[in-house]
């Protein structure tokens, strides 16, 4: 849209340039009124230094004046612009429209409807905007530049506004409209996935016979494929405060997650599938991460990795936004990294996808008719809640009870033991869900409900995996299901002989982050091969991608994987259930 702008501001001061001549053979012409002259001489030469209030109070008196006042057409019109430049909106439109009023014969009135029009743009008014655009193309003196001045206005003003509804109500007003119907689709094309604003889209396409490409939206048809494809990972590697030793580090998980990503992209480098690494260390800082965008190389970029820390992803994400560059989160489950990014995508399903399949898996697999809500009073914790709740109580004959921010002395514990005997007792077909990663918070919910002897089903995530004072038994003779998307088959060939090449060249076992960095690197790289740099928008049909050693990856309408397999102890291992 830059250049868009530019366009029109171009025609603008082409316009200028030609009221400027004409008001100078308006004054050579002129044998009187030398202090006329002089007035409106200050007045042009107070706008043009930027002093609009000034230019004002000299033109107002001027603007006036008719008889005998050569320049009182000029004068007005220079008057709408200060105020226009000045952003007293009211002011500029009502001297364009008294211009229009007192003098509509004036050749140069089609400037005054240009600049009309974009003050009723920047004051908001796009309908009237958009009539008096459509008059001055209609004019027989326009000519095609003209044309193009204004339509380049309209585009780029339409661009500004992310209001669909303001949209769709124009093209109702304006519906042989294409620059609006373009603009409807651009936005959708950079939003979050909907099945409603799909469907417009698509219908909007064919109608006016839009070309995705030329206009620069995300789309399967636009999603190019590259012989080389350029992956920045961008992580707080801290390499001033990396060990001289071999040792292991203090951030060693970050680097093994890089060693993953890296044998991951070799092997596809060996696939044929050229991947090209490019390592950044954002230092934790968003400073050092704004520089490392403003590098040229960045421009190339075809895939994000990162960052990890708060300040570098909002400042990667507004990159990632602005050039259509889509950035994986390998380790967060916090749907706030996403924002309002459409090109911001999660490896991890978020605590909302996790709540929503818990609530999917306690009414259909459970078969429960009430829930029993054990939460803490982290914002995490409140969107596990909200979604739990919004998913199982779809049908409002099934209840929701709430139990927050427990205090875990002798006596809340007695209390909830009490209630959970209570729930037994009376035959109630209940499921308890934690929702919360706080450790206390679950080890006193298991024990609570070792106590109460109750075989109510529970429903946690895979956090409970590593609490030492929950034991595995423990999760085994209590009826536990975990949501985990970490989970690994190691009946699986493909990580068994991963493990083997690794334990070869290594002399360890990989971790669960190399095992993760390279499954995600793999799964991007295969992707990219084979549907080009928006591969993304190719789960619009809802297929989901197997992964390596995890379950795999689905982003159908979602930023955030929503594949997430169910476990439970049985016989002293996990198993999934939810297959």
């Amino acid at each position: 849209m830059k250049c868009h702008f530019k366009t029109w501001v171009f025609y603008a001061v082409i316009g200028l340039q030609l009221l400027s001549l004409s008001a100078a053979w308006a004054q050579s012409d002129n044998t009187g009124g030398q202090d006329l002259k002089t007035r409106y001489e200050r007045g042009k030469q107070l706008y043009q230094q930027g002093k609009y209030a000034e230019a004002i109070e000299i033109f107002r008196p001027l603007s006036r004046m008719d008889s005998g006042n050569p320049y009182v057409e000029y004068a007005s019109f220079f008057f709408g612009l200060s105020a226009l430049r000045k952003g007293d909106y009211p002011l500029a439109k009502n001297m364009f429209r008294q211009i229009q009023s007192k003098y509509p014969d004036w050749e140069h009135l089609n400037q005054v409807d240009y600049w009309l029009a974009n003050t009723y743009f920047r004051s908001g008014e796009y309908e009237e905007a958009m009539q008096l655009v459509d008059k001055i193309k209609k004019q027989a003196s326009v000519n095609k530049q003209t044309q193009e001045g204004v339509e380049n206005m309209k585009r780029y003003f339409l661009a500004k506004t992310k209001n669909d509804s303001l949209l769709q109500a124009l093209l109702l007003k304006f519906p042989k409209d294409k620059i609006i119907a373009e603009q409807i689709v651009s936005n959708i094309s950079r939003s979050f996935y909907d099945t409603n604003k799909q469907l417009l889209l698509d219908s909007l396409v064919e109608v006016f016979n839009i070309d995705l490409s030329a206009l620069g939206t995300v789309s399967q048809e636009s999603s190019v494929k590259k012989s080389v494809y350029n992956v920045a990972v961008m992580f707080p590697f801290l390499y001033d405060k990396l060990l001289p030793v071999a040792s292991r580090q203090g951030n060693q998980f970050i680097l093994d997650l890089y060693k993953g990503i890296k044998m991951a992209a070799e092997d596809l480098q060996a696939e044929g599938i050229n991947i090209q690494l490019h390592a950044y260390d954002t230092e934790k800082s968003s400073e050092v991460t704004r520089q490392l965008l403003q590098r040229d190389e960045m421009q190339n970029v075809d895939v994000i990795i990162g960052p990890l820390y708060p300040g570098p992803v909002q400042v990667v994400s507004e990159f990632s936004m602005q050039n259509q560059v889509y950035m994986f989160n390998p380790l967060s489950n916090n749907p706030q990294v996403i924002g309002e990014n459409p090109f911001s995508y999660l490896v991890k399903p978020s605590v909302i996808t996790e709540a929503k399949v818990a609530a999917q898996f306690a009414v259909e697999e459970l078969e429960a008719e009430e829930a029993l809500i054990m939460t803490g009073a982290s914002s995490q914790d409140s969107m596990r809640v909200a979604s739990f709740m919004e998913n199982f109580a779809q049908d409002t004959s099934r209840k929701v009870h709430l139990i927050k921010n427990l205090n875990f002395n002798r006596e809340s514990i007695d209390e909830l033991v009490d209630t959970l005997k209570w729930i037994k007792e009376n035959d109630l077909k209940e499921v308890v869900y934690v929702a919360s990663d706080d450790d206390l918070l679950i080890s006193n919910v298991v024990s609570a409900m070792v106590m109460a002897n109750t075989e109510m089903p529970i429903i946690g995530n895979e956090e409970w995996l590593s609490i030492n004072n929950v034991s595995y038994d423990q999760l085994e003779d209590l009826d536990v299901y975990l949501l985990d998307p970490g989970y690994t088959n190691y009946d699986n060939d493909k990580l068994e002989q991963f493990e083997q090449r690794y334990r070869r060249s290594q002399y360890e076992v990989p971790n669960k982050y190399i095992l993760s960095g390279y499954d995600m690197m793999y799964y991007i790289g295969q992707m990219l091969n084979r549907y080009g740099i928006y591969f993304q928008e190719f789960f619009k049909d809802g297929q989901e991608v197997n992964g390596l050693f995890y379950s795999g990856y689905n982003y159908f309408k979602a930023n955030d994987n929503q594949k997430i397999p169910i476990v439970k102890f049985e016989e002293a291992g996990l198993v999934e259930v939810s297959e």
